[in-house]
């Protein structure tokens, strides 16, 4: 299966608590002034303007209650009182980035940076935090990384703006820097439980199997709630053969997450390497269920339903994953397979030539291609596949079985017998009874 993991990013915070204590006060006051009386008449009792301090930090109250349409009306409000409040600006930004409306946020942080006190007395540093997180989901990846640059030239404590560099180097491949971001916003914050999960992500992804599994763990730990640690988890497992362990870990994701399509397809796969068939199909088909458009589900269940000898089944699943995604190359490699098992030896031959195309050096899809050739009578070119597959692989002892009858079929013996003697060194080697007293037959017929 797909060995790649979803990337989990660390919801921002949305109330800087230490802006309500060290804000700027900025609020201006109007005296109010009581209408002339047209007549003899008790005097009109004042009315209290607000202030721009007090709507601010009645802004502040329903952001930290996630009330967003209240707390932006108060930012509002200490704007349209005091247009140079860059505190507000911040604020009001956060609210926007809370409702997804990144692209006003950034117009927001511009205004906040703009007008900015000098520090140590200033919000500068969360600024540029946040003006970098709203570029990173706005997909401006450069001005993203500037921006947490400079928040952390102002604060280098400052562990989730090393955490989303890290995310963005990790997006364009370098994972070196990655890793290096990651680990430092792990060693300001020990239990920073996104950090270790996508430092183990990566980690993964770089074969580094055992450290990989080691910052998962501690994703786990730090957190339990989280269906993506256990999931990624349990695909290190599967790729460590611990089918049982993974299984636990995706039955975990599961309960956490009850319409988690990949983790069904994940202890699926496990579940399979049990020989648990029955089992397996089961979560594969709710996989499906849960998403039908998921290519790799719809092409194991066709290698399920292979196995279990119902190639005609297999083709249809496997015509479905090639329709989602035309270049599936194992979609491709089981279809053709599934042909050359119900004797369709031209359509097999077709699909292992577009699968060679995409994964030339394939020993096994070499041979198979050459027996699909044979069966339709182009046996040059079948000769030519087998010993392809002979190169590609010099273990590949059915390579040499298929030429050897090629080669005695066509009155070409000797040739024959240096293949099928090959075959059957190969056979015990690889301790393959059943093939090594099958070869030996056929060198008995010649």
């Amino acid at each position: 299966m797909n060995s790649s993991f979803p990337i989990v990013t660390s919801a921002v915070v949305t109330y800087l608590s230490g802006l309500l204590l060290t804000a700027p006060v900025l609020a201006q006051t109007q005296t109010p002034v009581a209408p002339a009386p047209t007549a003899p008449a008790a005097p009109a009792a004042p009315v209290e303007q607000p202030s721009a301090e007090r709507s601010y930090k009645a802004g502040l109250e329903f952001l930290k209650r996630q009330d967003y349409s209240s707390a932006l009306d108060r930012f509002d409000q200490a704007i349209q009182i005091n247009p140079e409040y860059g505190v507000a600006y911040l604020q009001r930004g956060i609210t926007l980035a809370a409702t997804e409306d990144y692209g006003a946020a950034r117009a927001d942080y511009d205004r906040a940076i703009e007008l900015a006190p000098e520090p140590p007395d200033s919000y500068l540093a969360d600024a540029y935090f946040y003006r970098g997180f709203a570029n990173y989901q706005l997909d401006d990846a450069s001005a993203a990384l500037s921006d947490f640059g400079q928040s952390l030239a102002l604060n280098a404590k400052a562990a989730p703006a090393y955490f989303y560099r890290g995310i963005i180097y990790s997006d364009q491949g370098n994972s070196t820097a990655a890793i290096a971001d990651l680990s430092q916003a792990i060693a300001l914050d020990k239990g920073y439980g996104d950090a270790y999960l996508n430092r183990g992500s990566l980690r993964y992804e770089m074969g580094e199997t055992e450290a990989a599994l080691a910052d998962l763990n501690q994703a786990v730990k730090y957190q339990s709630d989280s269906p993506v640690a256990y999931y990624n988890r349990g695909v290190v497992y599967a790729s460590l053969a611990e089918p049982g362990r993974a299984i636990s870990d995706y039955s975990r994701a599961i309960n956490l997450q009850p319409d988690y399509a990949e983790a069904y397809l994940g202890r699926g796969l496990a579940l399979a390497a049990l020989n648990d068939s029955e089992a397996a199909m089961a979560d594969v088909e709710t996989a499906i269920s849960l998403d039908a458009n998921a290519a790799e589900a719809n092409k194991v269940r066709g290698d399920l339903r292979a196995i279990g000898g119902d190639y005609e089944g297999a083709i249809d699943d496997y015509n479905r994953a090639l329709s989602i995604h035309p270049d599936y190359s194992d979609a491709l490699k089981g279809r053709a397979d599934a042909y050359l098992a119900v004797g369709a030896a031209r359509e097999a031959a077709q699909d292992y030539e577009d699968y060679l195309a995409i994964n030339p050096t394939d020993a096994a899809a070499l041979t198979a291609r050459g027996q699909a050739l044979a069966q339709i009578g182009n046996l040059q070119d079948a000769l030519r596949n087998f010993t392809q597959a002979i190169r590609s692989n010099p273990s590949n002892v059915d390579a040499y079985y298929r030429r050897g009858e090629l080669l005695a079929a066509t009155g070409n013996l000797t040739a024959a017998m240096a293949d099928y003697q090959r075959a059957a060194e190969l056979y015990l080697k690889q301790g393959q009874a059943s093939g090594y007293r099958q070869v030996l037959t056929s060198m008995q017929e010649i």
